[in-house]
C-alpha cells in the first residue's frame, strides 16, 4: 500500500518520517548504550554507592560517640561533613556546609542535606523502613 501511496504521489510525509524513526532509534539508543559503558570504564572519583557507605558508616559512629572525646567527636562530625560535600558535588546539588557555622545552624544543615540526598535516593540512615528487605 505504501508503494502504491509513493508511485502514484501520495506518500504521506508522516510515514515516511516514522519509517526512518524506527530505523534511526535503536541507533540512537546503541550509541548512547555504548557513551554511557565508556564513561563507566573511565570514572573519575568515588563511585557514589561508596560514599553512600562511607555516610551511613560515619553517621553511626557518631550516634554511638556519646563516650569519645570532644576532639574525636569533632573530627567524626567533619569526616561526615566532607563526605556530604562530595555527594552533593557528585550529584551537583547546592549546600552551605562548606561556610563556617556551627552549633544548631550546622546541624540544620546537615539535616537539609541528608534530606536532599535521601530524596535523591542516597540511603543514608540504616534505618528500615515499611516494605523494604533485610
Amino acid at each position: 500500500m505504501v508503494g502504491f501511496d509513493a508511485l502514484i504521489g501520495r506518500y504521506d510525509e508522516t510515514l515516511r518520517e516514522s519509517g526512518i524513526q524506527r530505523i534511526s532509534q535503536p541507533l540512537k539508543e546503541r550509541r548512547e548504550h555504548r557513551r554511557n559503558v565508556r564513561a563507566l570504564k573511565h570514572q573519575v572519583g568515588v563511585p557514589i554507592e561508596r560514599l553512600g557507605a562511607d555516610l551511613r558508616r560515619l553517621r553511626e559512629l557518631i550516634r554511638h560517640s556519646e563516650h569519645a572525646s570532644a576532639t574525636q567527636q569533632a573530627a567524626l562530625r567533619q569526616a561526615y561533613d566532607r563526605v556530604l560535600i562530595e555527594t552533593c558535588a557528585m550529584l551537583d546539588l547546592p549546600h552551605h556546609l562548606d561556610l563556617p557555622t556551627e552549633g544548631l545552624e550546622r546541624d540544620i544543615e546537615r539535616l537539609r542535606v541528608e534530606a536532599m540526598l535521601e530524596g535523591h535516593g542516597i540511603v543514608i540512615s540504616n534505618i528500615r523502613r515499611h516494605g523494604q528487605n533485610a
